[in-house]
């Protein structure tokens, strides 16, 4: 061999060395086992939403998919987890509400992550709104907004809603409050689960959850809702009015669950995720399911989804401004945020 064909081969295995160490080009080989996490326990809208996805994904995006649920501090420990995990191969991500995402670091001190930094939105799996729901723990009689707050001021020892401390629900009931100048207290549950059983239970009144997790109560005559916190009324309960119909505009909060990986993960894995998410939404079960779910799809691409995600981030910092949030929030932690 010529030192000059030498100097060609070794080239070629220097190239194909770079090649085979290229997380993009790396890519082309299928994600084996992928793992969604969920922060908050098993059997609320996030979870169900999560194992759908999770389902739906295999073979399209890895040749499985798991889901992981770490519940607790409203999200935190699921997303510092994968914050710190590796290696950033798409094999780790989450599903989240919008919550964690864009309301709790404007009221949480020394946030473990950085939302707009730490992770790369990939795609939204859903939208919905919240509703307030009354439960056996309130009189029959109550089934308007305006029966319950006088209720409420009557019998202020049962002014408590359920609700995950420092989310949208949370932020929903302070504003609630605030303009209608009827104090209402938080009690706060690490998920939509634990809080519907207590519902059920009679062991709270109330309950501000996603439409996703009040329309089972609903159909089963478990409970009330009072209201919705949506734009306009959702056509899963055409009857329901909007806060906004009532008087109360500020107390609308509708918004989109989605999926996040780790920051650094390769732009063809983002890209590919992204395509299988919008796959997963367009086929028929997805429509059939969703109807289920009370969920509505929104089909966006990573790019759009970024610009959903800081205008919602800047949203959100707005109202906590505006109506004190912060401050309320750290007197229910007791003043030690």
């Amino acid at each position: 061999m010529t030192a000059s064909h030498h100097r060609i081969d070794q080239r070629r295995r220097q190239i194909a060395l770079g090649l085979a160490l290229s997380p993009s080009l790396a890519f082309a080989q299928d994600v084996k086992t992928s793992t969604i996490i969920v922060g908050s326990p098993a059997g609320g809208a996030t979870d169900k939403m999560a194992r759908f996805f999770a389902e739906g994904l295999r073979g399209l995006y890895a040749d499985n998919v798991l889901v992981d649920n770490k519940p607790g501090g409203g999200g935190v420990i699921a997303y510092e987890y994968v914050k710190n995990s590796r290696p950033r191969d798409g094999s780790l991500g989450f599903l989240s509400p919008s919550y964690p995402i864009t309301v709790t670091p404007h009221i949480v001190k020394n946030l473990p992550y950085n939302p707009l930094t730490d992770f790369i939105p990939v795609g939204i799996t859903g939208r919905s709104g919240m509703a307030y729901v009354v439960g056996p723990g309130t009189p029959a009689e109550i089934t308007t907004v305006d029966a319950y707050l006088k209720w409420v001021q009557q019998n202020p020892k049962l002014a408590l809603y359920g609700a995950q401390t420092g989310s949208s629900q949370h932020l929903a009931g302070s504003t609630l409050a605030l303009v209608s100048k009827v104090p209402l207290e938080n009690v706060s549950y690490k998920g939509d689960a634990p809080a519907v059983k207590d519902l059920v239970g009679g062991h709270i009144p109330a309950v501000i959850m996603p439409i996703a997790s009040a329309l089972p109560l609903v159909t089963n005559n478990q409970a009330r809702v009072l209201a919705v916190t949506r734009r306009e009324r959702s056509r899963f309960m055409p009857n329901v009015p909007t806060f906004t119909e009532l008087g109360f505009p500020a107390v609308m909060m509708q918004d989109w669950m989605g999926i996040f990986l780790p920051a650094g993960t390769p732009a063809p894995i983002v890209k590919k995720y992204n395509e299988a998410i919008a796959q997963v939404l367009r086929n028929e079960r997805s429509k059939e399911a969703y109807n289920t779910l009370g969920f509505e799809p929104d089909v966006v691409t990573h790019e759009q989804f970024v610009e959903i995600l800081q205008a919602d981030y800047k949203r959100y910092g707005d109202v906590i401004a505006r109506t004190g949030f912060r401050q309320a929030y750290e007197k229910a932690q007791g003043g030690t945020n």
